[in-house]
């Protein structure tokens, strides 16, 4: 497969970056509001309505990570199609250089904890 080389091509890679970046940072401000406010919900106590806790608690989980791997999926796509020239930038570079595992190791750690401690009380 070819790598995309035009100027249109890279302007079209920008703005994928971009648009890619703001859903990351949406989804991962969704999980942790959602987080907040099922949060709040255990501190209050009471009668818990477990099964419908426990369904929003796996729902953020997942909306989460699969917001969050997507998007970094993406973003390693858009790497993969830079060209030599571009691939040489010190910002290529860096993307190049990315520990995208690592990320989704922490991300899901992360969320992950926050799911499991919140189910943990719950139940």
């Amino acid at each position: 497969m070819s790598k995309m080389k035009t100027a249109a091509d890279r302007d079209r890679r920008q703005l994928v970056g971009a648009t890619r970046g703001r859903d990351l940072y949406w989804g991962f401000t969704i999980g942790v509001f959602a987080n907040l406010v099922t949060l709040y919900l255990i501190i209050q106590g009471g009668d818990l309505p477990q099964l419908a806790m426990t369904a929003a608690i796996v729902g953020i989980f997942v909306f989460v990570m699969i917001n969050s791997f997507d998007c970094m999926d993406d973003f390693k796509a858009n790497v993969d199609d830079m060209d030599e020239e571009e691939a040489a930038t010190n910002l290529g570079q860096k993307f190049k250089a990315a520990p995208w595992g690592l990320f989704k190791v922490v991300i899901t750690l992360i969320f992950g904890a926050i799911a499991i401690t919140q189910l943990m009380e719950v139940w």
